[in-house]
C-alpha cells in the first residue's frame, strides 16, 4: 500500500510542478530541447545567423514552431502554425499569464476577436480557424537590432 500511494504522490507532483526545462519567451536556448517532448517533436532543425539562432520544431501534427534566440541565447521571439494550437503556455513561459489576462473572456453578445496582446514588452498576434492556427509572439526588448516581427 505505501508504494502505491507514493507512486501517486509522485505523479501528482509531476502534474503540478511547472515544466522548466522548456525554451519559452524570455528563456534561454541551453532548454530548447525540453520542447521536442513536450509538443510532439518529428524533427527539430538548427539554423545560426549573425544575429542568433533559429530553431525549427515540426510537430507530429504536421505544424511548426519557431524559437528565435538573439546572440546572448534569450529567446526573443516564437512562432506557430499548423492544424492545432501548440502548448502556449510552453511557447510563452512566464508571459503566458499575460496573454491570458489580455484576453480573458469578453460578456459581450457577438463580439468575437484574435486573442492578442499589445504591451511595450510583450506583443503575441494569433489567428486562424479550425485546422489552420498560427501566430507569433516577441520581446521588443531582447529583439536584435533592426529586428522586424514581420519577418517571422
Amino acid at each position: 500500500m505505501r508504494g502505491a500511494t507514493v507512486r501517486v504522490l509522485m505523479a501528482a507532483c509531476a502534474v503540478l510542478v511547472p515544466h522548466v526545462a522548456m525554451a519559452s519567451l524570455g528563456g534561454n536556448t541551453a532548454t530548447v530541447n525540453g520542447d521536442q517532448a513536450r509538443m510532439s517533436v518529428r524533427s527539430h532543425v538548427v539554423a545560426q545567423s549573425g544575429s542568433g539562432t533559429l530553431h525549427t520544431l515540426s510537430l507530429n501534427n504536421g505544424g511548426e514552431v519557431r524559437e528565435y534566440a538573439n546572440a546572448a541565447g534569450v529567446i526573443y521571439a516564437v512562432r506557430w502554425a499548423g492544424p492545432g494550437k501548440p502548448a502556449l503556455d510552453a511557447l510563452l513561459g512566464a508571459h503566458f499569464a499575460t496573454f491570458q489576462g489580455d484576453n480573458a473572456i469578453n460578456h459581450r453578445h457577438g463580439q468575437r476577436r484574435a486573442p492578442l496582446v499589445n504591451r511595450s514588452d510583450l506583443k503575441v498576434v494569433t489567428g486562424g480557424h479550425t485546422g489552420a492556427f498560427w501566430g507569433y509572439a516577441w520581446l521588443p526588448q531582447s529583439a536584435p537590432a533592426g529586428f522586424d516581427p514581420t519577418s517571422l
